[in-house]
C-alpha cells in the first residue's frame, strides 16, 4: 500500500555516478574533485535514508549535484 504523503523520490536523474559528477563539475564550474568531494560528504550526513535500505547511490549523486549547481550556477 502506497502512502500519498511520501516524499516520491525521481528516478530520472542527470548524474549516475561519481565520475559523471565530476567530469560534469570540471567541464561546467571548472570546480575540483574535492569540491565535489567536500560536498558528498556535507550530502552524506543529512541524506534521508529509506527505511531498512542503504542510500541509492545514483539518488545521492542527484541530491550532490542539484546542490552544486545551485551554489555554482546560480540555479
Amino acid at each position: 500500500m502506497n502512502d500519498p504523503s511520501a516524499k516520491q523520490r525521481t528516478s530520472a536523474f542527470k548524474w549516475r555516478s561519481k565520475q559523471e559528477l565530476y567530469n560534469y563539475f570540471e567541464e561546467t564550474f571548472g570546480l575540483q574533485k574535492r569540491h565535489v568531494d567536500r560536498e558528498i560528504l556535507m550530502v552524506r550526513t543529512n541524506f534521508k535514508e529509506r527505511k531498512n535500505q542503504t542510500i541509492n547511490t545514483a539518488e545521492l549523486w542527484q541530491k550532490v549535484g542539484l546542490n552544486l549547481e545551485k551554489k555554482f550556477g546560480g540555479g
